[in-house]
C-alpha cells in the first residue's frame, strides 16, 4: 500500500471517479457527495481496503484531503464535498455489536422507529498530518480550547502532541440529524425491550430515513460515557456516525 494515504486516494479518485468528480464540480450546490464503492477499493488495493475498515477516521480524513487537493478543469474547489463510502462487506444486526466494533467502519441494519427533526449546528473542525509518523487525522475543535489545544495524534502506535501540520481547516454549520434504529421482529427475545440504537446523520443524509424504513447505515461505532449523578459510572452507551445511508424502503 501507498505509505501516503492522501496520494492513493487521489490515484484512485482521479483514476476511477473522474466522471463523477466532473460532475461534482459542475454541481450548483456547496455540499455534495461523492460515493464510493467498497468492492472497487478491494479491487484496486486489498491492503488500502482494510486499512479503511481498521482505521476509517484517518483514511477518510485522507480521503478529504484528496479530494481538496485534485486539481479539477474548472475553478473549483470540493471544499464542502465529502466522500462517502457504500456496499461494506457483511451486515451486522444490532444485536451482534459489542467493544469490538468500537471505532471501525462497518455496516449495520434494521428498522428506523424514530426520526428527530434536523438542526443546524456549527462546526469546527481540521485534518492534520502528524510530522512524527505521517498518520492523517480528523480532529474535531468544536470542545477544543484555542488558546491551549490538547490534540494527540489518532495513530495509538504514535499518540503524540505534534507537531502537525493542518491540512483541512473548515469552520462552519451543518445540518444533523439523529435517527433511532431498532433491531427486526426475529430477533426479539421474549421478555427483553427490543435493542435499539442511534444514529448521527449529517449533511446531505438528513431525511434519507424516515419511520418504518429499514435501512443499511454505514459508519463508524461510537460510544459515550453514560450519565450518573450518584458517582462516576463505567458504563457507556453506543452511538453510531454515519458516513452513508442505504434505504431499503418500507415493508422490505
Amino acid at each position: 500500500m501507498n505509505s501516503d494515504p492522501v496520494a492513493k486516494w487521489e490515484e484512485i479518485l482521479r483514476s476511477r471517479y473522474w466522471d463523477e468528480l466532473l460532475a461534482l464540480a459542475g454541481s450548483d450546490t456547496d455540499k455534495s457527495s461523492l460515493y464510493v464503492k467498497f468492492p472497487d477499493l478491494e479491487r484496486c488495493d486489498p491492503e488500502f481496503a482494510r486499512e479503511l475498515l481498521e482505521r476509517p477516521e484517518k483514511m477518510l480524513g485522507a480521503a478529504r484531503a484528496a479530494l481538496l487537493q485534485i486539481d479539477l478543469p474548472k475553478d473549483v474547489q470540493l471544499d464542502r464535498g465529502q466522500v462517502r463510502i457504500t456496499e461494506l462487506p457483511g451486515r451486522f444486526r444490532i444485536g451482534q455489536l459489542n467493544s469490538a466494533h468500537i471505532g471501525k467502519l462497518i455496516a449495520i441494519e434494521g428498522r428506523v422507529v424514530k426520526a428527530d427533526k434536523a438542526r443546524s449546528k456549527r462546526v469546527s473542525s481540521a485534518v492534520f498530518l502528524c510530522l512524527r509518523c505521517g498518520n492523517v487525522f480528523l480532529q474535531d475543535l468544536t470542545r477544543v480550547d484555542r488558546a491551549h489545544p490538547d490534540i494527540k495524534c489518532s495513530n495509538l502506535e504514535c499518540c503524540r502532541r505534534g507537531p502537525f501540520r493542518p491540512l483541512i481547516n473548515s469552520i462552519g454549520y451543518v445540518t444533523s440529524q439523529k435517527i433511532r434504529l431498532q433491531e427486526f421482529l426475529e430477533d426479539f427475545k421474549e421478555g427483553v425491550p427490543p435493542r435499539e440504537l442511534d444514529v448521527e446523520l449529517e449533511d446531505d443524509l438528513v431525511g434519507r430515513a424516515f419511520p418504518g424504513d429499514w435501512v443499511i447505515v454505514n459508519g463508524v461505532l461510537r460510544f459515550h460515557p453514560r450519565k450518573s449523578q450518584a458517582s462516576k459510572s463505567t458504563d457507556f452507551d453506543l452511538f453510531f456516525k454515519s458516513i452513508s445511508v442505504e434505504n431499503m424502503g418500507a415493508g422490505v
